[in-house]
């Protein structure tokens, strides 16, 4: 029986389900859709929008202290913007929250429009800045990237305990991956680096 490759959006979701995690915690808006879409297909996940993306961000915080690590999902500019002080407050604390931001197509950045959720000028990475600064790890994902970029993005964000910054224009997200899907391993089964003996117990 033939299997259907997943979009880029797809992929990113599930392979965050394979982690573990079983809801995302957003509000949907339009750069974001397939990521919408995507959770909404995924039967592990529960999609949990929430009233507002600060609200968002600390529901994930507090879903990652319970379990280890969560879901974020937000809209470009200021939907992102929104959940930044969340967001800061979960690296503040140590907490791996995976912030999901769809951004403008391609197609939209090429040709510099100026359209919603931007200030106007043809530039689309004015809030990059400032949401890769509350994260430790970054990605730009594309159909040829998104397989080794989900690895690393994982990789650093449980090893340094901190959030990650995941950014897919909208056409992009919609596109299906090119390469072999990487099928992970929940949180409890991933080997994590263990505290310093010395500073553990100092701390203690």
């Amino acid at each position: 029986m033939a299997t259907t490759t997943p979009t880029v959006a797809e992929y990113v979701v599930n392979r965050l389900a394979d982690l573990g995690i079983d809801r995302v915690f957003g509000v949907p808006g339009d750069y974001s859709f397939p990521f919408d879409d995507a959770i909404e297909a995924c039967e592990r996940l529960q999609w949990i929008v929430c009233a507002n993306e600060l609200n968002a961000a600390y529901a994930a915080d507090g879903y990652a202290r319970i379990n280890g690590v969560s879901i974020l999902s937000t809209t470009y500019g200021v939907g992102e913007l929104s959940a930044l002080n969340g967001v800061m407050g979960a690296r503040a604390q140590r907490l791996p929250v995976f912030h999901i931001v769809g951004a403008p197509s391609t197609q939209i950045q090429r040709q510099g429009l100026i359209t919603h959720h931007t200030l106007g000028d043809g530039v689309f990475n004015n809030f990059k800045a400032a949401s890769e600064s509350a994260c430790c790890v970054s990605a730009n994902l594309t159909p040829y990237n998104v397989i080794e970029e989900m690895e690393r993005v994982i990789r650093e964000a449980l090893r340094l305990s901190a959030p990650a910054y995941i950014s897919v224009p909208m056409d992009l997200g919609k596109m299906p991956i090119i390469g072999k899907p990487v099928k992970g391993a929940p949180l409890s089964q991933i080997k994590r680096t263990h505290s310093d003996p010395a500073a553990l117990a100092a701390a203690i």
